[in-house]
């Protein structure tokens, strides 16, 4: 059973930002995980996102017990490659690979092959 209070699935920059809004006052670990969206069959269109997703949901359940995990799909590939997406050039995330593990308001962050590394992904939800 996980420990993992909320889990929240949110798809696009907007949402992300209005998901973090809504829980940053509480008491709540914030975890994001930004993924590439899945295609008409339920699988992303990223590989390595596919290869990470089974080791993040298996560590999630040794995260702490006061936590939100989001979801965040970051759009298809194309929308994703484009140097102007939000994720990209937003000052707070940067990103520059999917998929990225990261605690909001911490330094905190795993990138890409990290993600399936089940100790560096359990490293992350420790407090």
């Amino acid at each position: 059973m996980s420990n993992v209070v909320k889990r929240v699935t949110v798809s696009g920059f907007t949402e992300y930002l209005r998901t973090v809004d809504e829980y940053k006052d509480s008491s709540l670990n914030i975890f994001a995980l930004f993924t590439g969206t899945p295609n008409a069959d339920g699988e992303s269109w990223c590989p390595d996102c596919v290869k990470a997703d089974p080791v993040i949901h298996e560590a999630l359940k040794d995260a702490p017990e006061c936590s939100c995990f989001i979801t965040v799909y970051v759009g298809d590939r194309a929308t994703w490659k484009d140097p102007n997406n939000s994720f990209r050039k937003s000052p707070e995330l940067r990103l520059k690979s999917v998929p990225t593990l990261i605690k909001v308001g911490t330094p905190k962050r795993l990138e890409e092959s990290q993600c399936a590394h089940s100790g560096m992904v359990g490293m992350l939800f420790e407090d």
